[in-house]
């Protein structure tokens, strides 16, 4: 995947620059927040948005000041481009959180930084021609962006998932000698590791836009560039990186597809991720983060098995494939957000209020859902979750 990099570099010392990292990163973090007031860096309450009281945002200037000290002092030169991608993302995710662009310039510039990232040699080989090489590459960057974007939606959910996915990475490397590289994603692990530590059930801040694009995009590209993914079957390579980030592309999907059969725009921002179906269930918000935890963890794990014996290659992806299918159809089945209500000529007092049950209003006859299949009224799911401030 892309240009190999060295096979070893720089190795020592690697314990000691993720404790610098992470005492470095909740120390800005802490800052901060005390500065709250000075900085104006609020997220005041949204109806989209899961929290009710004012919470200090942006906090991805912490994270990603952290990693740049560690960056500088460890591995300074390495995969420049990645680096500079990264450090662009940043600032657009802070303009971002102030200025709130729109859907397609947001998606231009994410494109625009992959680009810039794959024109310097970041290309997965999936297929004899170059030009769908480089397209695949880009869009798996640009969507991996997009999903740490959509869950960071309830307090440490992101944080959490960003740190066990570069800590399986980081464990990885480190095991095939590869310490340069596993450095990179341990650094990443302990800036987010100090956000963490503020950023749990109840949340004294967020990490905003400017957290969750450059977090994304670095273990999107970091994944490609590195040279484990090579190792065995292109076909295992290619599932190594997919699996790790599972939770955030199954999240990802199950929105955008639930949002697209009930009329909603998929870049409307909203309280129906499965972090929220799970809360409609009356668990509170540090035990489902804990569910999704472990849910990412089980995929970072089957991608290590599939990297390392490529013979369970359709066992191991197939357990996780059944297990994501079922999931989400029972998370499709819980209250996430109201549905939009279409008038019907014929049965002008009558209204479908069900998570997945649609209708298409026109001279054609009406299409529902039937509730049988996906059932569930959503009126529980309508009004702020109370236990949680966001």
């Amino acid at each position: 995947m892309g240009a190999h990099a060295e096979a070893h570099a720089g190795g020592g010392g690697i314990e000691m620059i993720v404790a610098f990292t992470g005492l470095l990163s909740a120390l800005l973090t802490w800052l901060q927040i005390r500065l709250e007031m000075r900085l104006g860096l609020t997220a005041p309450p949204r109806a989209d948005r899961w929290h009710a009281v004012p919470t200090p945002s942006s906090g991805g200037l912490a994270i990603f000041l952290s990693c740049a000290a560690a960056y500088w002092l460890t591995y300074p030169g390495r995969y420049p481009r990645i680096a500079l991608a990264v450090a662009a993302l940043w600032i657009f995710g802070f303009l971002d959180d102030r200025r709130r662009f729109r859907p397609a310039f947001k998606l231009a510039v994410q494109v625009t930084a992959a680009g810039f990232v794959v024109l310097g040699g970041v290309v997965f080989p999936a297929t004899p021609w170059y030009p769908l090489n480089v397209a695949l590459s880009m869009f798996w960057m640009v969507m991996i962006t997009n999903a740490f974007n959509l869950i960071d939606n309830m307090d440490g959910l992101c944080a959490g998932v960003v740190i066990i996915i570069a800590l399986f990475r980081s464990s990885l490397l480190a095991a095939e000698g590869l310490q340069a590289d596993a450095g990179l994603c341990a650094i990443l692990a302990a800036a987010f590791a100090g956000f963490l530590i503020f950023n749990y059930h109840p949340a004294r801040i967020f990490m905003g836009d400017c957290g969750s694009l450059p977090a994304g995009f670095a273990l999107a590209a970091l994944t490609l560039a590195g040279p484990a993914p090579h190792k065995g079957l292109l076909l295992t390579g290619f599932l190594y990186p997919a699996l790790t980030c599972a939770y955030p592309i199954f999240d990802t999907a199950l929105v955008s597809i639930l949002r697209r059969l009930t009329g909603r725009p998929i870049s409307q921002g909203g309280r129906d991720h499965s972090s929220h179906r799970l809360a409609s269930q009356g668990l509170d918000q540090r035990q489902v983060v804990w569910v999704l935890w472990l849910l990412t963890a089980l995929g970072s794990s089957l991608g290590i098995v599939i990297h390392r014996m490529p013979d369970a290659l359709f066992a191991a992806g197939g357990l996780l494939l059944a297990f994501l299918v079922l999931f989400g159809l029972s998370l499709a089945r819980l209250p996430g957000y109201p549905l939009p209500r279409w008038p019907i000529a014929s049965i002008a007092s009558h209204t479908v209020d069900s998570t997945a049950a649609f209708m298409v209003a026109s001279e054609e006859p009406s299409v529902i859902l039937p509730s049988a299949i996906l059932p569930n009224p959503m009126e529980a799911a309508c009004s702020p979750t109370t236990a949680s401030p966001r």
